[in-house]
């Protein structure tokens, strides 16, 4: 599987890469250079250092070691440079303690079974294999039985020996991460090679990494591009220096700029979906069109090309819809030209209007009273009313009576007041309880119109606790106090208030916002058990959550299921993609709704623009969930 996990560090596709600084043999034989090496890596924000051990005389030849000099050019200068510069025992132990008081890894590279006995004593929490001992099965075999994951770079390889290193790794049931790597120093850029990251990853499902030494930070950035959750890169003080190494090694500034930009790249790789984030919607409907009048229409006009036109802005209906009205009667109205051309406007044939057939469990569709008799044909067995300033201001009666049972969603702002019925400002927390009491009282007006008229008519609250900067955790209990002492001021008679979780991040005024309370399925149902209430779980805001906050959503829908009341499903991705179609995120809605059958408690899809074209979205979602779990 695609993770393992060194010290406290999970490495995987949805943690951050992981970096290392391969000092190597640049601190030259001295410890206090190898020290200061550490401390430029530390500041230039890596995850780990690394070092190499050897244990010169279990290496190498009698021979090699005492006549260097008549070996081979290559190997007699890298076997000189190797014994000038090897660090002593008491030397790696003062350094691994050096190491780990900075917060970092210490890692290093055990070149022969004495030095990798001597690291497990150290107590390192990884240890990594160099590709020319990619092969050395008997030295591989060895590290897999401390039972601690191996990285092991794959330079001087075919693939057909990766493989056979890969099979004899599954067969020691071994943790382990491959580095793609090209064993030269400097590495030309042409050999290189970076998409067979990419084939590594497909052929072995296994963590995939990348080792540079090639000049300069581009490759590594573009490796993390391609998919490398693990980046090494040798760090020097001086490119000039004597040893293979320096040259192939980056300077601590540029050490510090590639963790920066491999960071602004992770942020930027997203997630394997398509989702338009809240800033694009509202650019998209500034910028986007919709279907127009092209000229004055009189009702019963039949609808051709020539009557519709595309314009901006883009709040009235999707251009994708152009067909469905060509050759309709426009039946209701006298169109100007540029009038939206609405779903309403025409006669749609049965083909064109997407139903669903009743379900096992009540399920419901948003709806406001001024599109109410539209969306009630959806064949849901509720409407969601949401509650807007204006409707709450201007309070106006209603007297139609609706075959239909309600659902009540408070309101979320008042004028330019963002309702937080948490605040920690006295007054903004009683200016929304009083906007609260306004929003109750014409509720009450509207619950007299529908068929559970005599029933707890649910009424979904969001408890605020929102602030501009990150979150503040430090508030949850002020914050939950406070929204505690709202609701008891809140004048809920025939309603069943239910306390909705939150996302993490969230939109209010064309801006995003951070929250503090009621996200933690464990805070919300401490809070709610010992003060009576019930919950709407909302799939989505609890799916942004977990990937904030780097948890598991099922475990969250676990803990959270006992207390819940009411539904909002939707699909989420990363931090900001909500009320998603289904499927349309990173949900896994087959273990999610297995996991919510034993809750038959009523249900909303609340997707993002789902009203549109009768509820479209909505009746799709209905059909998605059906199609996964046939208790919905």
């Amino acid at each position: 599987m695609r993770e393992i996990k060194i010290g406290t560090r999970i490495i995987s596709d949805t943690e951050p890469v992981y970096i290392i600084a391969e000092i190597g043999l640049n601190h030259q034989g001295d410890l206090n250079i190898a020290k200061t090496l550490v401390d430029k890596a530390v500041i230039a924000g890596v995850d780990c250092v690394k070092f190499q051990k050897r244990s010169l005389k279990k290496l190498y030849t009698h021979t090699a070691l005492e006549k260097s000099s008549q070996q081979e050019q290559g190997v007699h200068y890298t076997l000189h440079h190797i014994v000038k510069t090897e660090l002593s025992d008491a030397d790696m132990v003062s350094l691994n303690e050096y190491v780990k008081s900075k917060n970092v890894d210490f890692l290093c590279t055990p070149w022969d079974m004495e030095s990798l006995h001597f690291l497990e004593e150290l107590g390192v929490s990884a240890f990594k294999i160099a590709s020319p001992d990619m092969y050395n099965l008997k030295l591989i075999g060895n590290a897999a039985g401390f039972k601690k994951p191996l990285i092991i770079s794959t330079g001087m390889s075919f693939a057909s020996e990766i493989e056979q290193v890969v099979d004899f790794l599954h067969k020691i049931n071994a943790s382990f991460a491959l580095l793609h790597c090209n064993s030269t120093y400097p590495a030309p850029y042409r050999d290189i090679n970076l998409n067979f990251i990419k084939t590594l990853r497909e052929r072995f499902d296994c963590v995939i990494g990348y080792s540079g030494h090639e000049a300069g930070i581009s490759v590594p950035l573009a490796a993390v591009a391609h998919g490398a959750r693990i980046i090494e890169k040798h760090i020097t003080l001086d490119r000039e220096q004597e040893g293979p190494d320096h040259r192939a090694s980056l300077l601590p500034e540029e050490f510090a700029e590639l963790v920066r930009q491999v960071r602004i790249i992770e942020a930027s790789l997203g997630d394997y979906v398509r989702f338009p984030s809240r800033g694009e919607y509202l650019n998209r409907e500034t910028l986007s069109k919709s279907l127009v009048a092209a000229r004055d229409l009189k009702k019963g006009t039949v609808l051709t090309y020539e009557d519709i036109d595309l314009k901006s802005p883009g709040k009235g209906t999707n251009p994708l819809k152009l067909d469905l009205f060509v050759g309709k009667t426009l039946a209701k109205r006298d169109l100007k030209k540029d009038d939206y051309l609405l779903e309403s406007d025409v006669h749609l044939s049965e083909h064109d209007i997407l139903v669903v057939s009743p379900g096992k469990r009540k399920w419901g569709v948003v709806a406001r009273m001024s599109d109410i008799d539209t969306m009630i044909k959806c064949g849901s067995d509720f409407v969601e009313i949401h509650l807007t300033d204006s409707d709450i201001n201007e309070n106006k009666a209603y007297t139609q009576k609706y075959p239909t049972d309600l659902v009540v969603h408070g309101p979320e702002y008042n004028g330019d007041l963002l309702l937080n019925l948490s605040s920690t400002d006295p007054a903004i927390r009683q200016k929304s309880v009083e906007f609260f009491n306004k929003a109750l009282a014409h509720a009450r007006s509207l619950k007299r119109l529908f068929r559970n008229k005599n029933e707890q008519v649910k009424f979904i609250v969001h408890p605020g606790g929102m602030d501009i900067r990150e979150p503040r955790m430090d508030l949850i209990e002020i914050h939950n106090k406070n929204f505690l002492n709202s609701l008891k001021q809140l004048n809920a008679d025939g309603f069943d208030l239910l306390l909705e979780n939150m996302p993490t991040c969230a939109w209010y005024f064309g801006g995003q916002q951070y929250q503090s309370n009621f996200m933690d399925a464990r805070e919300i149902v401490d809070f709610v058990t010992t003060h009576g209430y019930g919950v709407t779980f909302d799939t989505s805001h609890a799916g942004l959550y977990c990937n904030y906050f780097k948890k598991n959503l099922l475990d969250y829908a676990e803990t959270i299921l006992p207390v819940t009341r009411y539904f909002h499903i939707s699909d989420a991705a990363r931090l900001n993609g909500e009320g998603l179609q289904i499927g349309d995120g990173t949900i896994d809605f087959y273990s999610l709704l297995k996991k919510m059958e034993i809750n038959s408690s009523w249900y909303l899809p609340e997707i993002w623009q789902g009203h549109k074209f009768g509820g479209e979205g909505y009746l799709k979602a209905v059909k998605k969930m059906r199609e996964l779990n046939s208790s919905f």
